[in-house]
């Protein structure tokens, strides 16, 4: 079926505002899985979540509003705006990337309120928004159509489990690359053993992300162009 122009405007109705609720995983779940009990790098953990959260979904090109806030895979709601135009929008909207939506609150057609029984959310993931008439798809209207609905994870105790295993990974090794002298590529201790760095911008490293970290995100990344 086709599909409508992206929108022309995204908001931010309802940020997340609470910090920790923006990050993928959790202090807790990164020490065990780096099986440290002591408090020493608790501070450094709390730097590298956020920092690693928001690496991830830039790389999966999650949309940021048009007031430039930061796009998280938390929980917000938001509301997306279609300009009139005179081409055609086809059967089904595109709803900006941020997943999963999980509730259209509502939807609205050159200011008047349609009634649920007029669409329906055929795909979360992406968000994908179907016009109805008669219970029967139909094409979306030219008229200026505004969109609010909610979309993302209630983070962090809801994060995707590959999701939250790609961040604490990617946390592991950054937080294991602060405790050496980044200038040391390799150690080389004849009869006791040899080790080797990844290094940020290095050849093992994609960007900022590991490369395993990259394809571990690639089902969550944007495949709209």
């Amino acid at each position: 079926m086709p599909v409508a122009n992206a929108a022309g405007l995204l908001e931010t109705l309802t940020p997340e505002a609470d910090a920790a609720k923006r990050w993928l995983t959790t202090r807790a779940a990164v020490k065990a899985a780096l099986l440290l009990a002591d408090t020493t790098k608790d501070a450094l953990i709390d730097v590298l979540i956020p920092r690693v959260s928001a690496l991830i979904a830039r790389d999966c090109f999650l949309a940021r509003d048009n007031a430039g806030g930061v796009a998280a895979f938390a929980q917000e709601t938001l509301r997306a705006t279609w300009f009139p135009t005179a081409a055609p929008r086809g059967t089904e909207l595109a709803l900006p990337w941020r997943v999963p939506v999980t509730e259209i609150v509502s939807v609205t057609r050159d200011g008047n309120a349609l009634d649920p029984a007029e669409y329906r959310l055929v795909s979360a993931i992406p968000g994908r928004l179907q016009f109805l008439i008669d219970g029967k798809p139909a094409c979306w209207s030219g008229l200026q159509l505004v969109v609010t609905f909610k979309a993302g994870f209630g983070l962090p105790g809801a994060s995707p489990p590959d999701l939250e295993a790609a961040c604490i990974e990617q946390v592991k090794a950054m937080l294991m690359a602060a405790t050496r002298d980044p200038a040391i590529r390799s150690v080389n201790a004849p009869d006791i053993g040899a080790e080797s760095y990844s290094l940020p911008g290095g050849d093992t490293f994609k960007g900022m992300l590991m490369p395993q970290v990259v394809d571990a995100i690639g089902a969550w990344r944007n495949p709209l162009p």
